[in-house]
């Protein structure tokens, strides 16, 4: 299969969706093709405290197509129908709604049209609903930010969302050297352009680090807004309340608001390189405005959540060593720029309107190096180490972090145990994830697991913000 269908049809070895079934390609791109996979797939969790709450239960019916209609014109659609097996009836006319009582949704991560060789060999145009991943680190990548991270389900370890693009793309053949083992190839240069900005979603915990009074103190990033939050707990101890209403506001839908991108990539003496420029907004939310509204001793304050615009100046590298049984290595570093952040804080009843300067103009550095190595066939291990995590912005909040996982297979590859983690090395909290995935039939799969917070309440993974500890049983029949 060439790069282009490999991009076009995905590699099931690393797609997080698991399609495991597919049927091969054949090499006559004259003629029409279609390839289709999917799989259905049901689980519970619930909490691992002594409530043993129960979280969600899902069943989800997920399809992929790709079609190539000739040598010029490919399409891709994908979809995933989601029960969340959750009744949301809020008063008695909801109990005749069938859509309260079984409540569904349709999630797309794909659909779009693409022309090949526009006039020039290699040089191809994808427009629709997709996902452009940059970067060589293992899911975690600083330079990649065209898509919106989903990190509302922990287990997905915040995966890209699709979003409506334009992607020009330009992969001549082009090598200098041996022919069987050239100094120089696979030079790519991709261009995109992201007419409307998509914020990330956030879990329902996330909530917290605008309404709850710790969690504020815990984040406040300036001696005003923690001397603010220190006299209001001296008001509450005399009765006062306050309480914390976030209102998101995105960037308009204008020109001046257009995110874009530009990578080139190529392979020098072994190693793939790229480097990579961004242009649109951070896609985690910043508390930029609080109004006051006083009745009495009660206190309610709107948050204004918006999305700092951004600069990402990327670069990255991948390559293995034959000479070390195929060690992997990679480093990805992401340069984001950024204007002066201001926040306005009305801090009635305590005083009046308070500016301060969040933030000055200036960067911050994010980066992940790692690597991987297959011990024996059936032993596999990975270790990165990150400064700054998804969430973090700004020199003063990046924290470091070792992410590290290992597989180990049994039975001919019927039976995975994996367990990865990840530490924050500042202050000690870490995640757990540990899970048996077992295989028992082909195309058929059942994992147990969990994935657990661990972790004092004012750190980084003990924080309720972070959300709450998941036991999990899933089943999983891909076709």
């Amino acid at each position: 299969m060439s790069d282009d269908d490999a991009a076009l049809f995905g590699d099931p070895e690393s797609d997080p969706e698991v399609f495991t079934k597919s049927a091969d390609i054949p090499e006559d791109t004259d003629a029409e093709e279609y390839r289709w996979r999917g799989y259905v797939q049901s689980g519970f969790r619930f909490t691992p405290d002594e409530a043993f709450d129960f979280l969600r239960s899902e069943t989800t019916v997920a399809s992929r197509l790709a079609a190539r209609l000739g040598p010029h014109v490919a399409a891709v659609a994908n979809a995933r129908l989601v029960f969340t097996e959750r009744s949301e009836p809020a008063d008695f006319a909801g109990l005749t709604n069938r859509s309260l009582l079984d409540p569904w949704r349709v999630e797309s991560d794909e659909l779009f049209v693409e022309f090949r060789d526009l006039g020039v060999d290699g040089l191809d145009l994808r427009l629709g609903r997709q996902v452009v991943i940059w970067g060589t680190a293992d899911r975690f990548h600083p330079t990649s930010n065209l898509n919106p991270l989903d990190v509302e389900d922990p287990l997905q370890f915040g995966e890209s969302m699709g979003n409506q693009m334009l992607l020009l793309s330009w992969r001549p053949d082009a090598s200098y050297g041996d022919q069987d083992d050239p100094w120089f190839d696979e030079f790519n240069l991709e261009l995109v352009c992201v007419p409307v900005f998509k914020p990330a979603q956030l879990p329902n915990s996330a909530s917290l680090a605008f309404t709850d009074q710790d969690e504020l103190e815990r984040r406040a990033t300036s001696p005003e807004l923690k001397d603010l939050i220190a006299k209001q707990k001296e008001l509450m101890q005399e009765g006062w309340t306050f309480a914390y209403q976030p209102a998101v506001i995105l960037p308009e839908h204008d020109i001046r608001n257009v995110m874009a991108g530009g990578r080139l990539g190529f392979r020098l003496v072994g190693v793939d390189m790229s480097v990579s420029y961004f242009r649109g907004f951070d896609d985690f939310p910043r508390a930029e405005k609080v109004t006051n509204q006083t009745l009495g001793k009660d206190v309610v304050s709107t948050v204004d959540l918006t999305y700092p615009r951004v600069q990402v100046v990327g670069v990255d590298m991948a390559t293995s060593l034959d000479w070390l049984d195929g060690l992997g290595l990679w480093a990805e570093v992401g340069i984001t720029f950024h204007d002066d952040l201001y926040r306005v804080i009305d801090t009635e009843p305590i005083g009046g309107i308070v500016v301060e300067r969040e933030r000055a103009k200036g960067n911050f550095v994010k980066a992940v190096v790692g690597t991987d190595y297959s011990i024996t066939p059936t032993w596999y291990v990975n270790v990165q180490y990150m400064h700054g995590f998804l969430d973090e912005f700004g020199t003063d909040q990046l924290d470091d972090y070792i992410v590290a996982g290992t597989d180990i297979k049994f039975l001919r590859d019927r039976v995975l145990l994996r367990a990865f983690g990840i530490v924050n090395l500042q202050d000690s909290s870490f995640v757990l994830f540990p899970q048996i995935v077992v295989k028992p039939w082909n195309a058929a799969e059942m994992s147990v697991g969990a994935f657990l917070f661990l972790g004092d309440n004012d750190t980084k993974f003990g924080s309720p913000a972070a959300g709450r500890s998941n036991l999990f049983f899933r089943g999983r029949v891909s076709f």
